[in-house]
């Protein structure tokens, strides 16, 4: 797990911990996001 602070750009929720290392630019989103977008 890789540690850090980033913020979800769905709704903007604090991030800490991520599964994988984010690259530059890349957004990241959180677990509820994450699965919003996938389902739609």
């Amino acid at each position: 797990m890789f540690q850090g602070n980033w913020k979800c750009a769905g709704c903007g929720a604090e991030i800490t911990e991520l599964p994988f290392q984010p690259k530059e630019g890349q957004e990241i989103y959180c677990r509820d996001c994450y699965r919003s977008r996938k389902e739609a």
